[in-house]
């Protein structure tokens, strides 16, 4: 079968329902297509050939060679034509002022939409609603170069009938449109709707603000949707529990209505959401690996590591295998008891001040030869 067609069937699909050793085999096939095609960039090349890897001829998914995540701030690493490009993703960088490059070609926009749509659309209904953002109309402006604000933003748009923004962008600051949520809560109090936000937009620009205003927005059955940004608020010492419980006292909701999920702009339409026990599942075309700090092996049930996030979703970069900076919890394998088949863990934090080595090393080596 067309490796494009399984990757269409397992995000149309319930993308819950495969058993982790069944999706394994079923993403195996469509990468060893994928990484064949990154052999077209010199970097990726290299590095596959330095670890003497087989990109057709491999059993396992442990087995395909990672990069560092921060190998996207410092390399171009795109593996499709450059006029195929219509979109460059770019990380915050807020840790090096140095952001992250994504290179977007149509066929990988299509499929990460899709894929995004139908993980949101698991957890949240088919119903459309209100949508209000916390941010300004300007971060989801319509351009090539698009921030990862910007990306969320327009991910959960698709669940919208009506986007009102709750501030303004006033320089480089953003500014809160009081009124503007104000109206917002007189027109849809007594409905279903839904905020997103940057978690630490959301803390320190919203619910600080509406705090030092004294004031509530009743909104019952809001569902707050937050991502991102924890780093800054765990150097504050502000605690998931702490945030779920202050958003929902602001916003007159229940606490299970305050959900975060995790994602990254190197791996857009891959996200993980908390279930209602508090675990983040793992889609059927995505996986995600767990490894050692000190020996990058797997890790066991219970045991914390470096997250590696696996994705099916590119034909235009190599988003098969990327470690990141991020620390979880592998909790366990088609047995949560939300019903979710796969790989479930917990996100536990960023790693400080973290630069990650391995695979990384062979472009470096690479680009030095060619100085």
């Amino acid at each position: 079968m067309d490796n494009y067609v399984l990757v269409e069937e397992l995000i149309f699909n319930d993308i819950f329902s495969i058993m982790r050793e069944e999706k394994e085999k079923i993403l195996i096939e469509i990468f060893k297509e994928q990484l064949e095609n990154n052999r077209k960039n010199i970097n990726l090349k290299t590095m596959y050939e330095k670890l003497n890897f087989n990109t057709k001829n491999f059993y396992s998914l442990v087995e395909i060679p990672y990069i560092p995540v921060n190998m996207f701030k410092k390399f171009d690493l795109y593996s499709c034509h450059k006029e195929d490009i219509v979109r460059v993703l770019n990380s915050s960088g807020t840790t090096t002022g140095n952001p992250s490059k994504i290179y977007i070609d149509k066929k990988t926009s299509l499929r990460q939409a899709q894929a995004l749509v139908a993980t949101l659309r698991d957890f949240l209904g088919e119903k459309r609603r209100p949508l209000l953002i916390a941010d300004c109309e300007e971060e989801n402006k319509k351009s090539s170069n698009l921030s990862a604000r910007g990306a969320a933003i327009r991910g959960i748009s698709n669940f919208s009938n009506k986007i009102v923004y709750a501030f303004d962008k006033v320089g480089e600051e953003l500014k809160l449109n009081l009124e503007r949520i104000e109206k917002f809560k007189e027109d849809y109090c007594n409905e279903d709707i839904l905020i997103y936000g940057f978690t630490y937009i959301i803390w320190s620009k919203l619910i600080k603000e509406l705090q030092s205003r004294g004031k509530v927005v009743n909104l019952p059955k809001a569902k707050i949707l937050h991502s991102g940004g924890w780093k800054k608020l765990t150097s504050q010492r502000i605690t998931k529990e702490e945030f779920s419980k202050v958003v929902s006292e602001i916003f007159n909701t229940k606490n299970s209505n305050v959900i975060d999920f995790y994602g990254m702009v190197e791996q857009l339409g891959v996200i993980f959401i908390d279930c209602e026990y508090g675990y983040k599942h793992v889609p059927s075309f995505a996986e995600v690996i767990i490894r050692d700090f000190l020996t990058l092996e797997e890790v066991k049930f219970g045991e914390i590591g470096l997250i590696e996030v696996m994705s099916s979703l590119s034909s235009s970069y190599p988003a098969q295998a990327i470690l990141t900076e991020d620390i979880g919890e592998f909790i366990g394998v088609d047995c949560c008891k939300c019903g979710r088949k796969g790989k479930y863990f917990k996100f536990k934090s960023r790693v400080e001040k973290s630069e990650t080595r391995g695979c990384g090393d062979t472009f470096a080596e690479r680009e030095k030869v060619h100085d």
